[in-house]
């Protein structure tokens, strides 16, 4: 069941309890619990104490015990690869901007952007997959905090997750990222 944190300091994070209709659901003080998040198609879990439940709103506040542990690895393979990328705004009249991906996979892919762009914006990307043109609409998911510079030029690291994409294009994807995949770990070996 989702909560969303209302603020962190330190190693306490303060949380929305849980509640399902007029059934209270939020725990103890005292208990221990898991929390979990997602983060770059990784799933994480970290365990702490409830500490206190502050009414009237309720408000769980969480003190965090040990690290966060990766608990699920992505959904889908992700390699690291540079394939051309075009990407834009949906609206037709958008600056279509180009560069190369850092990684792809069936579900998504991460990009140095020209521009700093933002959590949940839509664009229109376009790679070329084995000679093939792949048109995707996509949603960034996360963008680096900090730009960094490559080749003289600010760019921000940004992930996005395709949302509508044909099913023989993700096909194509799954099958390039495939042999890419078996590629490096010749390399590997």
């Amino acid at each position: 069941m989702g909560t969303r944190v209302i603020r962190r300091v330190r190693q306490e994070i303060y949380l929305d309890a849980l509640k399902d209709h007029d059934l209270e659901l939020t725990p103890l003080p005292g208990t221990t619990v898991a929390i979990r998040w997602p983060y770059d198609d990784l799933l994480y879990e970290q365990h702490g104490m409830i500490t206190e439940v502050i009414d009237p709103v309720p408000i769980m506040v969480v003190r965090l015990k040990g690290n966060p542990q990766v608990i699920e690895q992505r959904g889908t393979l992700r390699v690291k690869v540079q394939v051309p990328l075009e990407y834009g705004l949906v609206r037709p009249d958008s600056e279509i901007l180009m560069t190369t991906t850092f990684d792809l996979s069936a579900s998504g892919l991460r990009f140095p952007s020209a521009v700093e762009l933002w959590s949940g914006l839509h664009l229109k990307l376009r790679l070329m997959i084995a000679m093939q043109e792949v048109i995707v609409l996509g949603k960034v998911t996360r963008v680096a905090t900090k730009s960094r510079e490559i080749r003289g030029k600010k760019t921000w690291e940004t992930a996005v997750t395709f949302l509508t994409i044909n099913p023989p294009d993700r096909r194509l994807i799954e099958q390039f990222v495939k042999k890419q995949h078996s590629r490096n770990q010749l390399r590997e070996d």
